[in-house]
């Protein structure tokens, strides 16, 4: 049977071709969270002010390990891959953001591409071309996915955020995290702490000045006044 899979596809492949098209596209983010002047509250643990750049498109992650035996080879993925919207045969479908399709001789080759075609939020079936025809396999069960972002690395991106650290012993503490490129780690990350001996006050982090209205260890309520 693996025989006769082989001499199709190297038959179909020397006269057609797989045509793709993916239908997200690539959206700029600039801006401030809260915005300058506004009243805003966050819980420990959270960001107080986040100041950004960045470029990213709108995909879906994974929720769940596969991997299942497809044509001569077999598709994996894991939990946290992205998958983005595309286009098959007019047919919608879900694409891995990496080579997913795993050739017995070369490994990874192609993408892998879902099917959620009662829009539940489950892929129910998987397919993929790894020369010129499509093979097509059912997942059970079904493989949940959630919508997310997907940062597109740039040497000229950038997010700054401040969190909310709680209060000790009269100190206001937060942490500064600092991410370039593709946002996968902080770049550079900073704890600093503030005596806080009455509420509302005003303290400043680099260029950054917020103006703390009430602070506990449960949440902040504050204004940003400047930015980065």
């Amino acid at each position: 049977m693996r025989i006769l899979i082989l001499l199709i596809v190297l038959a179909v492949s020397g006269c057609a071709t797989v045509k793709l098209s993916e239908l997200s596209t690539i959206d700029s983010k600039i801006g401030t969270v809260p915005n300058i002047g506004e009243q805003a509250v966050a819980p420990v643990g959270g960001v107080i002010y986040s100041q950004f750049r960045y470029w990213s498109k709108i995909g879906y992650r994974l929720k769940g390990d596969f991997s299942t035996s497809l044509g001569l080879g077999k598709v994996s993925v894991s939990d946290g891959d992205f998958v983005l919207k595309s286009e098959v045969e007019n047919k919608t479908v879900f694409c891995t953001e990496k080579s997913a399709y795993i050739d017995p001789m070369v490994g990874p080759h192609t993408t892998a591409c879902f099917i959620d075609a009662d829009n539940d939020g489950k892929f129910e079936r998987v397919k993929a071309a790894p020369a010129a025809i499509w093979f097509e396999s059912e997942i059970t069960p079904p493989l949940a996915y959630e919508k997310s972002e997907l940062v597109i690395p740039r040497n000229d991106s950038f997010k700054y955020e401040l969190l909310y650290q709680g209060i000790s012993k009269g100190s206001l503490k937060l942490s500064y995290r600092e991410y370039v490129n593709d946002f996968a780690r902080p770049a550079f990350f900073q704890d600093v702490t503030y005596d806080l001996d009455s509420t509302p006050t005003t303290i400043t982090f680099r260029t950054v000045r917020l103006e703390v209205l009430n602070a506990n260890n449960n949440q902040i309520s504050y204004r940003v006044l400047s930015g980065f």
